[in-house]
């Protein structure tokens, strides 16, 4: 069984120096010594160490009082600390796995126990922990257990186990259910003794069930419940949050099935798109094939032909690769001189951007210079300040050293004035003692007298702290009423915060839809858009084609641009055909083409000379005839136009040709005087018109407007193959500007895209943000709600509990009522009886005088001494604020001496480069000079490159003249070839589209799509896949904007709401757990009391009739119908009274009644040691005789120590310890011990204490 071994004090209260208290085992230690010399003390340090957390319980105004605080000989003490030495194998092996526990938690746990303590600061104990568990060397033996507690001046607390910090619930865990616990019966501390009849119901029952060892399952129940507060709370989260997750996963489940259905018709879309497209390629690859072989029949006929012409043409294409290939050298002798010029300006640039930023150096460095002469004069500043500081702090020193003096010379005079208040007092006693030898005869008139002041003043202390309960109370009810409106306010605010961004996120979702239905919308208006614009430019291609290879003209006009072309025309040079600058509307393009057919494919030249040349090829090389058009008619331009003649204002004639032809510079209008045709002939109505005007006007010439000409007898007409240049130069116009439409509207359309994507993804996170908000403000709106319902009831609670006090106050205050009536009966006896000892205390009235006025002059003395200990405090606090000046006056001298360097290795560093800058400019002034040279080199080069490239040139021009018999021969090979390979650039712009789409749509090459679809379509069946894939297309279109994100997003949300799903189950099934567990504990805890309060009642019983000699006393359930939380009543029955509360019961009886039922306790449940403070005191001889031989029986079982001034009590201990104050604020223990106890020694032991003191 646990046993108390020692006790050891060190700067507890008046225990300045290391007090060890020794007991052995069983039996009883009595602690004796005069008034104020503190006894007392010990009892508290032993409750302190054991975790008591109340500075009243302790007799101090705060914790910090604890700690010895000097007197006129000692200075205090920075630490007070307190150890026990207890037995018990069990509980030691208990202890070490605790330490275990709390040295695995680390630092989680390491400000628990100071965190208890509110005149504690938790810094201490975390520096313990950061320090290591284990803070001393303990050597225990077998069995020990050590429990100790510090407490710094700092505030800094920490409880100790075996040497090793420890948590303050580790100490109250490890003494639960053994009496010792936070509601402990074994410590019984002066003047409580009767406190345990006068407590409240409650109390008293939290006595029985420490007794029970109830408390720890109480201790268990409360974590239970916390743990189900806070499952319910976690549940009530989860709960709210799966509704949420649940109309999500519906919007979701919908979306997703949507998205689903538009990703299979896209599929299929996909799938028939593959085919149509491979039946296309099919047919492209056809056609492209049939093409190739005509191409390849006219090159077999042009090689035939060509085999003649071998060598000649070895020759040309050797002198033509020669000139291409200096035409290479002379471009890239051109880039290598324009990229040198242009290192050259870059060299330039870099010199003149060095010197700038020399310049801007230069100005920085000025700067810096002004920084450091600054701080320079901030520095001797600092060093002036300083100086200055240095002289006032010697003279507050010198100063406090004074008044250090004064206070020694004070506390000497009032050494001397408290000795001869002591004799005074020594004197006093004497007389007071043969006083209270006279009164012996009226010593039960006193007793009765002082039990019954002693009752009405319990009645006042209780009637006093049940209307402070009750304005505490009261308070405590407004204050709850208070925080449930500010948690009410709470909760609306966050429900309407959880509202506002449950409408932002659904008005975000909208938003979302709304974007992703113009995404892609925008998306396929761009498909299309690029789809048009790919036939447009292929369309194009082909016109431009036909153009520049003037397909549409004659074929000698052909060979002179494709000779022109090639460079073997000497002398000849063509700037277009007439067409090419010719401009119709186009209702007149067909009428006028057909009638200028010959005029508008005149070539085009600009002198006469070309025109010869011209002729001349066509004579003696490529053959055929042509007219040529010398563009040498700018004088002409200032000249009036010829007038219309009268023929316009004829019924039916629209205009004159020439009025409806237009040419471009460099020919302008002019051009139209060198053609006679068009002021002769006009544009009709029709054809009957055009017949009658011939007949009438034979020299002229009508067109109708299909083209057909009336000219006299003669009638031309019919259709030409194709259409003219006119036609394909408007074609190429309205594709030119359609294609810029389409640039543009694509360009604009993608930017749109990009800004919806971009748009898309800040919606997509606003969403997510403002969903994680969502989520939390959820959280928060559980939470306040929580939070509002904890306020709410624990208002509830506290208006109930104010109902309670109240009608216990009334109930208080009917017992006071009787108390005074019986304490003024006790009055008059004992005024009567002191009236014979009045003789008997005038003696001692002088005495009292002589001490008053000695007491008077030491409290003046006292209080001088405290005014110069004030004094000397404000003079430290000075000295202490001078001193801190002093060190951060040096502080910012350091500071701005290191400011100083910084400056001056700043200063350093722009001069470091500034060097650099110079060698570099040094550098590029070098570079700049080869680049020059460079430059000479190259342009000498291009002028010998360009000189061989004209020899070259000339001997060319001399080949082609001796191969111009057997290129003519070749002209309509080369004419059927020309016409072939418009027919392939066609097909190629198709193909080439196709594939455009092929990898836009399939993100394949249309070969792979071949390879992959063996079976292709053709004719009617790729028409009617074509029809279907519209038909797709049609229906995906009317499905609306698709979230394709829908599927992921469902499965992420099906997959959370599983996951809370699960975690609701769990906490259901925990929250039964914890539930049955708390049923489990509560059914544990009932039996347990109901046990221990029937037993202890019964031994209550006994032992109440052995201390009274007779009676009864009894234990009642104050509510007998819910024993569960209802408190305890006491009645009691002295030998020859009436059954009464015990409240009601004079000083002695009560404390009789108290020790009853400690008794009764400790019968039921012995503690390991028992603690008693003068609890013997309010008992006569009688009584003390009980008390001693109860006390004797049960110190077999536990350790008792009394502290007492009874002689009686004394006798029965076979250890005395005398607590003696030598000097004065200074406590020390005197130890007796003997085998049989004599009467005359204790009395021995307390006169030694008494004298010592």
């Amino acid at each position: 069984m646990l046993k108390l071994r020692k006790v050891d004090l060190l700067g507890f209260k008046s225990f300045c120096e290391r007090t060890t208290l020794t007991f052995s085992g069983n039996g009883v230690t009595c602690i004796v010594g005069p008034n104020g010399c503190g006894k007392s003390n010990i009892v508290d340090a032993i409750s302190w160490v054991l975790g008591e957390q109340s500075h009243k319980s302790l007799r101090a105004e705060r914790m910090a009082d604890c700690i010895f605080n000097g007197t006129q000989k000692r200075p205090p003490m920075g630490l007070a600390e307190v150890s026990l030495t207890l037995v018990d194998p069990e509980l030691a092996a208990a202890a070490e796995k605790v330490l275990a526990a709390t040295d695995a938690e680390a630092a989680a746990t390491a400000g628990e126990a100071s965190a208890a303590d509110p005149d504690e600061s938790p810094s201490a104990t975390d520096a313990a922990k950061r320090k290591g568990p284990v803070r001393h060397h303990l050597h225990l033996k077998p069995g020990e257990l050590v429990i100790g507690r510090r407490l710094y001046r700092s505030g800094q607390s920490e409880y100790l186990i075996n040497g090793r910090v420890a948590r303050l619930r580790d100490i109250q865990e490890l003494f639960m259910g053994v009496g010792l616990g936070p509601n402990s019966y074994a410590i019984i501390e002066q003047g409580r003794i009767g406190q345990i009849l006068s407590s409240k119901p409650l109390e008293r029952r939290a006595i029985i069930e420490e007794a029970a060892g109830v408390t720890k399952y109480k201790t268990k129940r409360r974590l239970a419940e916390a743990k189900l507060e806070s499952s319910k709370l976690n549940l009530a989260r989860v709960n709210d949050i799966l509704v949420e997750v649940e109309k999500q996963l519906a919007s979701l489940r919908r979306q997703a099935s949507k998205a689903r259905r538009y990703a299979e018709l896209r599929e299929q879309m996909r799938t028939l798109l593959r085919r149509v497209l491979a039946g296309k390629a099919g047919e492209l690859e056809a056609e492209a094939t049939r093409i190739e072989q005509r191409l390849g029949e006219i090159a077999a006929q042009e090689a035939e032909t060509a085999a003649r012409l071998q060598q000649l043409e070895a020759e040309h294409e050797r002198l033509t690769a020669r000139s291409y290939a200096l035409e290479g050298e002379i471009r890239q002798n051109q880039n290598q001189l324009g990229q040198t010029a242009l290192e050259l300006d870059r060299a330039e640039n870099r010199i003149g951007f060095n010197r700038e930023r020399r310049a801007e150096l230069a100005a920085r460095n000025e700067q810096l210079a002004g920084a450091v002469e600054q701080n320079a004069a901030q520095q001797a500043q600092l060093d002036a300040a300083l100086a200055e500081h240095v002289e006032a702090l010697a003279a507050l020193r010198a100063e406090h050293s004074r008044l250090h003096e004064a206070l020694h010379r004070q506390a000497a005079e009032g050494a001397a004035l408290a000795e001869q208040e002591r004799n005074t007092t020594t004197r006093l006693a004497e007389l007071r003692r043969a006083a209270d030898t006279l009164a012996d005869r009226l010593a039960r008139l006193h007793a009765e007298c002082a039990q019954a002041e002693q009752t009405l003043a319990h009645c006042a202390e209780d009637l006093a702290r049940r209307q402070a309960s009750l304005t505490a109370l009261a308070e405590q009810v407004q204050q709850s009423r208070t925080r449930e409106a500010e948690a009410r306010a709470a909760h609306d605010g966050a429900e309407a915060e959880a509202r506002r961004l449950t409408d932002a996120v659904a008005a975000l979702r909208t938003r979302l839809a709304e974007l992703r239905r113009q995404q892609a919308e925008t998306s396929e208006r761009f498909d299309r858009l690029r789809e048009e614009l790919a036939d447009a430019r292929a369309r194009r291609t082909s016109l431009q084609q036909i153009l520049d290879e003037h397909t549409y003209s004659a074929s000698a006009v052909q060979k002179l641009f494709a000779a022109n072309g090639e460079g073997s025309a000497r002398g000849f040079r063509a700037i277009g055909v007439l067409a090419d600058y010719a401009e119709v509307e186009e209702p007149y393009e067909a009428a006028i083409e057909q009638f200028l057919h010959e005029e508008l494919e005149y070539v085009v030249v600009e002198t006469y000379d070309h025109a010869r040349a011209g002729i001349a090829l066509l004579r003696d090389e490529v053959g055929g005839r042509a007219s040529f058009f010398v563009d040498s008619l700018r004088q002409y331009f200032g000249r009036p136009e010829e007038p219309a003649t009268t023929l316009t204002a004829l019924p039916g004639v629209i205009a004159r040709l020439d009025r409806l032809i237009h040419f471009r510079d460099p020919l302008g209008p002019a051009a139209k005087r060198f053609l006679p045709r068009l002021h002769s002939a006009y544009l009709v109505e029709n054809a009957a018109i055009a017949e009658r005007l011939a007949t009438e006007h034979a020299d002229c010439q009508f067109l109708t407007p299909d083209g057909t000409c009336y000219q006299g007898r003669i009638v031309t007409g019919g259709r030409v193959s194709e259409a003219g240049p006119l036609a394909t130069k408007r074609q190429l116009r309205a594709l030119e500007t359609r294609i810029a439409a389409l640039e543009q509207e694509a360009a604009t359309t993608q930017a749109a895209l990009t800004a919806l994507s971009h748009e898309l993804r800040s919606a997509e996170q606003e969403l997510a943000e403002y969903t994680a908000r969502q989520m939390e403000a959820e959280k928060g709106l559980v939470a306040a709600r929580h939070a509002w319902q904890q306020a709410r009831a624990e208002c509830e609670r506290g208006e109930k509990q104010l109902a309670d006090a109240r009608a216990e106050l009334v109930q208080l205050q009917e017992i006071d009522a009787r108390a005074r009536a019986r304490a003024a009966q006790a009055v008059a006896e004992r005024d009567h009886a002191a009236a014979e000892r009045a003789a008997v205390e005038a003696e001692a009235a002088h005495a009292a005088e002589r001490l008053s006025e000695l007491r008077a002059a030491l409290q003046t003395h006292q209080e001088g001494t405290a005014t110069q200990r004030a004094a000397l405090a404000a003079l430290a606090e000075r000295l202490a604020a001078a001193e801190a000046r002093h060190a951060q006056l040096a502080a910012e001298r350091e500071q701005v001496r290191q400011q100083q360097t910084a400056l001056t290795e700043q200063r350093a560093a722009l001069a470091a480069e500034l060097v650099e800058l110079e060698a570099a400019t040094q550098q590029q002034q070098l570079r700049q000079q080869a680049l020059a040279a460079e430059k000479t080199r190259l342009e000498e080069r291009r002028a010998a490159l360009e000189t061989e490239w004209e020899q070259t040139r000339v001997r060319l021009v001399e080949l082609e003249d001796a191969l111009r018999q057997l290129r003519q021969q070749l002209g309509d090979l080369r004419e059927q070839r020309g016409t072939q390979e418009v027919e392939r650039a066609r097909m190629q712009a198709e193909r080439e589209h196709l594939r455009t789409t092929c990898l836009e749509e399939l993100h394949l090459h249309p070969e792979d799509l071949l390879a992959q679809e063996p079976e292709r379509l053709a004719g009617a069946e790729l028409a009617a896949a074509e029809a279907s894939y519209r038909d797709l297309r049609t229906r995906v279109e009317s499905i609306g904007p698709i979230n394709m994100m829908a599927l992921e997003e469902y499965n992420e949300c099906e997959q959370r709401y599983q996951f809370l799903a699960r975690e609701r189950d769990d906490l259901v099934q925990s929250i039964q757990d914890t539930q049955q567990t708390i049923r489990e504990l509560d059914e544990v805890s009932r039996q347990k009391f109901e046990q221990a309060f029937r037993t202890i009642n019964e031994h209550f019983a006994q032992a109440f009739a052995t201390l009274f000699g007779g009676g009864t006393g009894e234990m009642r359930l104050a509510e007998p119908d819910s024993a569960g939380e209802c408190g305890i009543d006491i009645v009691a029955q002295p030998p020859g009274k009436r059954l009464q509360n015990v409240l009601l019961l004079s000083g002695g009886e009560k404390a009789l009644a108290a020790l009853a039922l400690l008794i009764a306790i400790f019968r039921y449940q012995p503690s390991p040691f028992c603690i008693l403070d003068e609890v013997d005191a309010p008992l006569d001889e009688a009584n003390i005789g009980r008390f001693t031989r109860l006390i004797a029986e049960m110190s077999d079982k536990t350790q008792f120590i009394i502290v007492t001034h009874n002689r009686r009590t004394m006798e029965m201990a076979p250890v005395l310890y005398g607590v003696t104050m030598q000097e004065p604020g200074v406590s020390k223990l005197v130890s007796v011990r003997w085998e049989q106890p004599q009467t005359s020694e204790p009395a021995a032991a307390q006169a030694a204490a008494s004298s010592a003191a």
